[in-house]
């Protein structure tokens, strides 16, 4: 694979796209940046004014792409999410049950209040832009009121991407990236891991209805009313 072959985020989007009412370039969502990217389409000004990196540190690297240009925030919701998921033998709907449990759900609790307090447009990623992301972004949806249908919609838009998710993601892992970390062994990563089914977020939304809502399960988890009230207001006008 060159280099030219691969300077276009696979899975990066507006989450407004998929959702009726949200104002357009506040939150946008991908897979991991690489140097040499060229700005995405629909996603302007290019570069973000915040990153935020749900990657752990050795998928990481030691220095972000876009550290030049951006504020980055390290949040690293889980220890290399997929690869944990597969050795545990766990399906992907345990994967997600477990990112909002611990540690974890304390982690996807500090996205949404990183993007209610920072300035935007803040971008969201992980390795795929879809695990760590997804939940992520169902979480600050959920937040400010989204009906389900349309977070399950922006979550799903990612199966139609994860060739070229898959593609980066390889190329990383044979250092064929420029600036990129070590990257994922996607060989080892389970065949459903590599798909974003429906019923994989709707059982975090599940739990956090469970929980007494996501507005509840965000308080407990560090979250406070005032994070809510600033994403409604930043993200609905």
């Amino acid at each position: 694979m060159t280099l030219e072959t691969r300077t276009v985020l696979a899975n990066a989007r507006d989450v407004a796209a998929a959702v009726p009412g949200l104002r357009a370039g506040i939150v946008w969502r991908s897979d991991a940046p690489f140097l040499g990217d060229a700005a995405p389409a629909g996603l302007a000004p290019w570069p973000p004014t915040t990153v935020v990196d749900l990657r752990d540190p050795v998928e990481a690297g030691d220095r972000h792409p876009l550290a030049a240009t951006s504020t980055v925030h390290a949040i690293p919701v889980l220890a290399d999410a997929a690869a944990a998921g597969s050795r545990a033998g766990a399906s992907l709907t345990e994967l997600y049950r477990g990112m909002i449990t611990g540690d974890a759900g304390r982690a996807v609790a500090a996205v949404a209040i990183t993007i209610a307090v920072e300035d935007g447009p803040v971008l969201v990623h992980c390795s795929a832009g879809k695990d760590r992301t997804g939940v992520s972004v169902a979480l600050i949806l959920a937040l400010i009121g989204t009906a389900r249908d349309s977070i399950v919609a922006d979550y799903v838009v990612t199966a139609a991407n994860m060739g070229g998710v898959v593609d980066r993601m390889a190329a990383a892992w044979a250092g064929e990236a420029t600036g990129s970390p070590t990257g994922v062994d996607v060989s080892r990563i389970p065949a459903a891991y590599l798909t974003a089914p429906a019923d994989a977020i709707e059982v975090v939304l599940d739990a956090w209805d469970a929980y007494g809502g996501a507005e509840t399960w965000f308080l407990a988890h560090g979250g406070s009313a005032a994070h809510v009230a600033a994403l409604r207001e930043r993200l609905l006008g």
